[in-house]
C-alpha cells in the first residue's frame, strides 16, 4: 500500500523544483502565464524573504508539489491508495486525485494566497509536549479567547494561531503547563481560525465558478480527517481556510486503515522530509484510531459565531459583540484589511490606506516609489526642485518597473512667484498620463492645478468621474476648504478664453471639488505650520461633510493625516480621530531606497525626538517661513537664522561689516559674495539678474539663498567635509521611530525599506488598536 503526502508552508526552499521545471516545461510555462512572473527564477534565486511571503509561497508549493507527483509516477512510483496534503498542499493532493487540472488548481491557490496574505495582525506559535485537550484547557482556563489551535500536526505538536500579541504573550502559560517548546512563527496572519472569516467569504465567492471532478484516488480532508465526499469537496476547501488542520487525526485514520511508515511517500521540495516524520511521531504518541473513533465522523468545522457584515468604506473594525472560545468579546478584530477606509483603497487602487509622502529633490526616489507600488501601497515621487527632464525620466523608470495598473503619484508643489514652473509640470503630467498628484504648499488653487483637474473629468451615468486624482496636502482648514470647493470661476473662464479647456470640461469642473482627498499635515519635517492633528483633523472632517453634500454626484472625499507619524501609537491616534488614510514622511528618508546620501541616513538613524529645530526656509527666505530640520551634529539651523537676521538688518551686501562678511563668506558659503553672484547670474533668468542689480536688497537675498541650496546639495551628495552645514528636513517622527525599532532588525537603516516599514507600521497599529479596545471594553 502506498500513500503520498504533500508538505505545506514551511517546506519552501531556494532551488526547489529546478529539474521538474525543465522536465515539465509546458506546465511550467502555463504557471508563468497564470502567475505573471517566472516561477523557476523565483524558486531558484528568491530572495527567500519573497519566496516565504504567503502570496508567493502557496502557488510555488502547489506547482512544485504537483510536478513532483508527476515525476514520481513517471519514475515508476506506485499509484497511491490515499493522498493528503497539509493546508495549501491539499490542492496538490486534489490535483493528483484528478479533482482539478493543474491550471485550475493554481488559479485557486493564487487567489487563496492573495486573500490570506491580506490578513495581517495575526501570529502563530508551535507548541511541543502538550496534547490537544491540555492545550484547549489552557486556552479556556487562562481566558485566552483570541488564540486557537490551528494545526494538529501530531498528538504533541500543535500550532496555535490568533492575535499576534496574544500568541506571543501566551508563552508563559504554556511553558508553565509543561510545554517543552514554544516557538513563535514568522507569519502575519491568524491562519485556520475564525479571524480568516472575511478571507473565507471572499474565497467562497471566487471558488464558486470552478467545477470539481470526482476523486480517482481518495484524498483525506484537513477539515474532517476523513476521505473527501465528492459532492462536498468545494465546501470543505472553503471551510479549510478557517478550520484547524486535523493532520494528526488524518494520520491516525491511515494507521487504522493499515498504513505503515514504510508506505509513506513525501512528495515535495527536495531536502529533509517535513510531514513524513509526523507519521512516525503520531504512531508512537497515539497510535491508530480505535474502532469507536474510526466510526465517528469528525464535524467538518466547529461553529464559530460570525461578525455582521459591515460596509468596508466606513468600518473602523468595531461591531456587535461576538464570542471566541466561549467568551464574549465586545469588538470585532481590527486588522490591516479593515483599518482606515477600504473605499479609499478602492478609489486609489491600493491594497492598504497608506502612502509615503513626497520628499523634495527626489529623496522620495523612483526606487522608493517602485517598492511601494509593488507592495500595493501609494508612493509619491519627490518632484519638487527637480528639472522637468529628470522628473520625466523618473516617471518612465517607475512605470517600467511596476506591474501594469499599479498606482503611484508625483508631487506637485506650488510656485508662488514662478507659475510657469507649474504649467510646465502640468504639461508633463498630462503627457505622461500621471493620474495621482500630491498638491503641496498651496495657499490658493492655481490655474495649472485646475487645468490638470479638468483634463481627467468625464460624465458617466449621471455622475462625474475624475481620472486625474488630487491629494491636497494642507495644514490649515481654510486652505482645505479651497480644495473642497469647485475650481474658482475666474480661473475656469480664463482657461476657457485661452482655449486650454473645453466647454464640457468647464461644466464638469463646476460639479466636482478640486481634490479627491485632503491630507491634513500636522507638525512635520520640512515646511510646517506646527499644527497638531487633534486640532486640525476634526474641523477638516466637518468641512468634508459639507462638501460631500454639495458634490453628491462626484463620489466620496477622503481625509487623511500626515506629519509626526512614526509609531503605531501615532498612526492609531489619527485613525481614531477619523483619518481615512495616513501618509508618512521623515521615516522614509532613512531607508535604503531614499534618494539621499548614506551620511545623512547615518545621522537620521541616530536621532531622538528632541534632535530637530525650526529654521528659515530658503524657498521663502524673505517671508520668514519656517522649516523643521535636523539639528543634532550640524550648525545649519543657527547659521540659517543668522543669515535671515543679517538680511533684515542690512540694505545691501556692501553695508555688512567686514568681520561678519568674512564669517559668512568663509564659513557659510565657502567663497566670496561676488563669486556666488557670478554663479547665480549663469543660472537665473536675465530679468531676475537685472532686478538684482537694480535692487541691492534683492541681490543680497539671492546670494544668501544660495547657502540654503548648497546645504541641501551637500547633504544629498554626502559631502562630509561640509557635514556641519547639512540641511536635512526632518521631524520628531524620525526620533520616535528610532526609539520604537531600537533593538530590532530595523535599528540599522540598511535594513529599512519603505514598503516593509509601512506594512510593519500598519500591522502593529492594528495590534495596538486591538489591545486598547480590549481594555476599553473590559
Amino acid at each position: 500500500m502506498s500513500v503520498c503526502m504533500f508538505p505545506g508552508q514551511g517546506a519552501q526552499r531556494l532551488g526547489m523544483g529546478q529539474d521538474i521545471f525543465v522536465r515539465f516545461k509546458d506546465l511550467k510555462e502555463q504557471a508563468d502565464d497564470i502567475l505573471g512572473y517566472d516561477l523557476a527564477r523565483l524558486c531558484k534565486d528568491g530572495p527567500i524573504e519573497k519566496l516565504s511571503q504567503t502570496e508567493y509561497t502557496q502557488p510555488a508549493l502547489y506547482a512544485v508539489n504537483s510536478l513532483q507527483y508527476l515525476k514520481y509516477l513517471e519514475d515508476g512510483g506506485r499509484t497511491p491508495k490515499y493522498l493528503l496534503g497539509h493546508s495549501v498542499s491539499e490542492y496538490a493532493a486534489l490535483f493528483a486525485a484528478g479533482v482539478l487540472d493543474f491550471a485550475t488548481g493554481l488559479k485557486i491557490v493564487v487567489k487563496r494566497g492573495e486573500l490570506m496574505s491580506e490578513a495581517q495582525g495575526g501570529g502563530m506559535a508551535a507548541v511541543l509536549g502538550l496534547k490537544a485537550n491540555e492545550i484547549e484547557e489552557i486556552l479556556r482556563s487562562e481566558g485566552i479567547h483570541d488564540v486557537f489551535a490551528a494545526n494538529y500536526n501530531t498528538p504533541k505538536q500543535i500550532v496555535l494561531s490568533g492575535i499576534k500579541q496574544s500568541v506571543i504573550g501566551a508563552e508563559r502559560q504554556f511553558v508553565d503547563a509543561g510545554a517543552s517548546h514554544y516557538k513563535v512563527l514568522q507569519v502575519s496572519g491568524a491562519f485556520h481560525t475564525p479571524f480568516m472569516e472575511k478571507a473565507c467569504r471572499r474565497f467562497a465567492e471566487f471558488i464558486s465558478c470552478f467545477e470539481f471532478e470526482s476523486q480517482k484516488i481518495p484524498v483525506i480532508s484537513n477539515v474532517t480527517a476523513r476521505p473527501h465526499v465528492d459532492a462536498d469537496i468545494a465546501a470543505r476547501m472553503i471551510e479549510q481556510v478557517t478550520s484547524p488542520v486535523r493532520w494528526s487525526d488524518s494520520l491516525r485514520y491511515l494507521l487504522a486503515k493499515g498504513v505503515s511508515f514504510s508506505d509513506i511517500q513525501e512528495v515535495g521540495p527536495e531536502g529533509p522530509p517535513i510531514v513524513r516524520p509526523m507519521f512516525k511521531r503520531t504512531e508512537l504518541e497515539a497510535g491508530p484510531l480505535d474502532s469507536t473513533e474510526l466510526e465517528a465522523e469528525l464535524p467538518p468545522l466547529m461553529e464559530h459565531p460570525k461578525t455582521e457584515n459591515q460596509d468596508d468604506s466606513h468600518t473602523r473594525g468595531l461591531g456587535k459583540p461576538i464570542e471566541m472560545n466561549g467568551s464574549a468579546v465586545k469588538f470585532s478584530h481590527v486588522s490591516m484589511e479593515n483599518i482606515g477606509s477600504r473605499a479609499f483603497c478602492e478609489a486609489f487602487g491600493v491594497r492598504y490606506p497608506y502612502g509615503s509622502g513626497a520628499m523634495y529633490q527626489g529623496i522620495a526616489s523612483a526606487d522608493l516609489v517602485i517598492r511601494m507600488a509593488k507592495a500595493g501601497l501609494l508612493g509619491i515621487f519627490g518632484a519638487a526642485g527637480l528639472p522637468i527632464p529628470q522628473i520625466k525620466a523618473a516617471i518612465a523608470r517607475i512605470r517600467s518597473n511596476i506591474p501594469a495598473g499599479r498606482p503611484f503619484g508625483v508631487n506637485f508643489i506650488a510656485h508662488l512667484n514662478r507659475p510657469h514652473l507649474e504649467d510646465e509640470l502640468t504639461d508633463l503630467l498630462l503627457a505622461e498620463g500621471v493620474s495621482v498628484i500630491e498638491a503641496s504648499a498651496f495657499m490658493d488653487v492655481t490655474q495649472a492645478l485646475v487645468r490638470y483637474r479638468a483634463k481627467g473629468l468625464r460624465s458617466e451615468s449621471g455622475r462625474v468621474q475624475a481620472d486625474n486624482r488630487v491629494i491636497a496636502k494642507v495644514s490649515r482648514p481654510d486652505v482645505a476648504n479651497q480644495f473642497l470647493r469647485s475650481a474658482p470661476e475666474p480661473i475656469i473662464k480664463k482657461l476657457l478664453h485661452e482655449k486650454a479647456i473645453t466647454e464640457e470640461e468647464a461644466d464638469l469642473l463646476r460639479r466636482v471639488p478640486m481634490a479627491d482627498a485632503i491630507c491634513v499635515e500636522a507638525d512635520s519635517g520640512g515646511h510646517t505650520d506646527q499644527g497638531m492633528p487633534f486640532a486640525l483633523i476634526p474641523p477638516v472632517l466637518k468641512l468634508r461633510e459639507v462638501a460631500e453634500e454639495a458634490f453628491d454626484l462626484s463620489g466620496r472625499i477622503f481625509v487623511g493625516a500626515a506629519g509626526g507619524i512614526g509609531t503605531p501609537e501615532a498612526a492609531a491616534a489619527v485613525l481614531i480621530l477619523g483619518a481615512d488614510f495616513i501618509i508618512t514622511g521623515s521615516i522614509n528618508q532613512c531607508t535604503v531606497e531614499a534618494g539621499t546620501s548614506a551620511a545623512v541616513k547615518d545621522m537620521l538613524a541616530d536621532v531622538n525626538v528632541y534632535d530637530t529645530a525650526y529654521a528659515p526656509s530658503g524657498e521663502m527666505f524673505e517671508l520668514g517661513s519656517k522649516i523643521q530640520v535636523l539639528k543634532k551634529g550640524v550648525f545649519f539651523p543657527s547659521r540659517a537664522e543668522k543669515l535671515v537676521a543679517t538680511y533684515r538688518q542690512h540694505d545691501s551686501l556692501e553695508t555688512i561689516e567686514p568681520k561678519l562678511r568674512s564669517q559668512i563668506e568663509d564659513r557659510y558659503l565657502g567663497r566670496s559674495f561676488g563669486e556666488v553672484f557670478e554663479q547665480i547670474a549663469k543660472a537665473y533668468p536675465a530679468e531676475e539678474i537685472e532686478r538684482a542689480q537694480r535692487m541691492p536688497k534683492h541681490k543680497m537675498a539671492l546670494v544668501f539663498k544660495r547657502y540654503y541650496r548648497d546645504t541641501t546639495d551637500w547633504a544629498l551628495k554626502g559631502m562630509t567635509e561640509r557635514k556641519v552645514d547639512f540641511q536635512v528636513h526632518c521631524g520628531p517622527a524620525q526620533g520616535a521611530f528610532n526609539q520604537w525599532v531600537a533593538g530590532s532588525s530595523l535599528e540599522a537603516w540598511q535594513n529599512r525599506h519603505a514598503d516593509a516599514i509601512g506594512l510593519h507600521l500598519l500591522e502593529q497599529t492594528a495590534d495596538l488598536l486591538n489591545r486598547r479596545l480590549s481594555v476599553f471594553t473590559g
